[in-house]
């Protein structure tokens, strides 16, 4: 099905056909329950070098994902379960965009590169990413200066309170 990707809440697929279903899901689920930051992510895609990469990420809710951009590469996602609040920023870190993600609303967001952005997990989500390959390692994402490595600032967390209401 998988082997590791190198970090402990990475995989990547094995198989040249995939199907995907609710089985499926569920055991990404119990990967993520196996490392600390209950996350997971799924590389569909099993070579680093291919033109598109696919993914389905499990993040657990509250997970920090911290504000960045990719300046090479678009970036599309869509909600297969549960509730997210997007935010989008300009490049001084003033949120420009915010919005709920599920699936009886906005279940897909695309961005173009360069937009920095955050993903805020309201519960458990499941998410299928597509981005542009290949993968650049530390050049694929970078994060403004203004951004913590471990915490929103005020006025995401009065976003985030507001999403729960």
């Amino acid at each position: 099905m998988y082997r590791p990707g190198g970090k402990d809440y990475l995989y990547v697929n094995d198989n040249s056909a995939l199907k995907i279903n609710k089985e499926y899901i569920e055991q990404l689920k119990i990967l993520a329950q196996k490392n600390s930051l209950k996350k997971s992510k799924m590389c569909l895609h099993n070579d680093i070098r291919k033109h598109v990469h696919e993914m389905i990420n499990v993040f657990p809710e509250g997970a920090y994902v911290r504000p960045h951009f990719h300046p090479l590469k678009t970036e599309t996602q869509v909600i297969i379960e549960g509730k997210m609040l997007m935010i989008v920023f300009d490049g001084a870190g003033k949120i420009v965009d915010n919005f709920i993600m599920e699936k009886d609303g906005i279940f897909m967001f695309r961005l173009e590169k360069g937009m920095i952005h955050t993903n805020i997990p309201l519960s458990d989500v499941v998410i299928y990413e597509v981005t542009d390959g290949p993968f650049l390692g530390k050049d694929d994402s970078v994060f403004p200066e203004w951004a913590s490595e471990t915490e929103y600032g005020d006025e995401i967390k009065k976003l985030i309170n507001m999403a729960r209401q």
